[in-house]
């Protein structure tokens, strides 16, 4: 009797870990476009000067960044922190959002998690030192 509630509590464990594996990826994926969205929009050019730390967590990856700017200009984003799994390729995307002074630049192929994650870590900095 007590290994077939075992049994059953293991079912039950094993049916709700397949189901959150299978529903997850499909919430996540439909939050790209509105974060995608807010990114793009983002206007670099209404930030003070100064120096700004921000995060980001988007299941798995979790990302912490120190953006500078002068001269109203973007000068410098360091990355503090990627948990990445595989996206470690994404962390190219810096050096295109300080030459394009843009979050709107394109995504890095493969890394596409990592990458938006890294664009809102940045967004999220650089929302601190933007002028109302």
């Amino acid at each position: 009797m007590r290994i077939r509630k075992v049994l059953v509590g293991c079912t039950i464990i094993l049916v709700a870990l397949i189901a959150a594996s299978k529903v997850l990826p499909l919430v996540i994926d439909a939050a790209y476009p509105r974060m995608r969205a807010s990114t793009r929009a983002f206007q670099v050019g209404s930030v003070r000067d100064g120096t700004y730390e921000g995060k980001a967590f988007l299941l798995p990856v979790s990302v912490r960044v120190r953006a500078s700017v002068s001269g109203g200009r973007l000068q410098s984003i360091d990355i503090l922190k990627h948990f990445n799994g595989q996206g470690k390729p994404a962390e190219a995307i810096v050096p295109r959002v300080i030459e394009a002074q843009s979050l709107g630049v394109d995504i890095i192929s493969g890394a596409t998690h990592s990458s938006l994650t890294i664009l809102k870590a940045i967004e999220n900095a650089l929302e601190k030192g933007s002028t109302p």
